[in-house]
């Protein structure tokens, strides 16, 4: 028998968060939350990165509120590549923006995502289910990975944080002039 791909430690967590009263309809809210660092913009990798996040988040938190597991696992097994590199891309932004504090930004970043999914989902009553598990077939019905972040970024799924794009135009490097003294010999 395969073991399931949904980690027993994140549905133990998801558990907590998400209760059998299903959730809100498929409205999407931002919550504005300002990033500290020197480098708070998203990139469009970062963009795509933290929209196939927060949709595999809400297909856990569908799947743990709605009891569709093994559809989750089958999203999990289509998708897992582009899970995986989505991840990375994520932990590389993180990296950037806060420094050594980025693996507990990412995590808070991550429990934050789940719980306002969690949330939306609880104010959409017993619609949540019937709303959010017609997800995992369009979400198998896309032609490739490639589009997993246009899907998520075309519903209503709840965000815990909104970020500026990053400016297009290039930076001028400063020009540092050195300066060189030339010494006369003594005679």
């Amino acid at each position: 028998m395969a073991r399931p791909l949904v980690p027993t430690l994140v549905l133990s967590a998801l558990a907590c968060l998400v209760t059998a009263g299903p959730a809100p309809g498929r409205t999407k809210t931002h919550t504005v939350h300002t990033i500290p660092g020197p480098d708070p913009c998203t990139r469009p990798d970062d963009r795509a990165a933290f929209d196939i996040i927060s949709l595999k988040s809400e297909l856990t938190v569908t799947a743990l509120a709605c009891h569709q597991q093994d559809r989750y696992n089958t999203f999990m097994r289509a998708y897992q590549p582009a899970i995986v590199s989505a991840d990375t891309t994520l932990s590389s932004y993180f990296k950037r923006v806060y420094g050594r504090k980025a693996a507990t930004e990412h995590d808070e970043y991550i429990t934050n995502l789940a719980s306002a999914q969690e949330q939306e989902g609880l104010k959409s009553g017993t619609a949540y289910c019937d709303a959010f598990n017609q997800m995992f077939d369009e979400v198998m019905s896309l032609q490739n990975a490639a589009e997993l972040a246009d899907y998520e970024h075309s519903q209503a799924i709840a965000e815990p944080v909104s970020f500026a794009k990053c400016s297009t135009q290039p930076v001028a490097a400063p020009v540092h002039v050195r300066r060189h003294v030339v010494k006369k010999k003594s005679a």
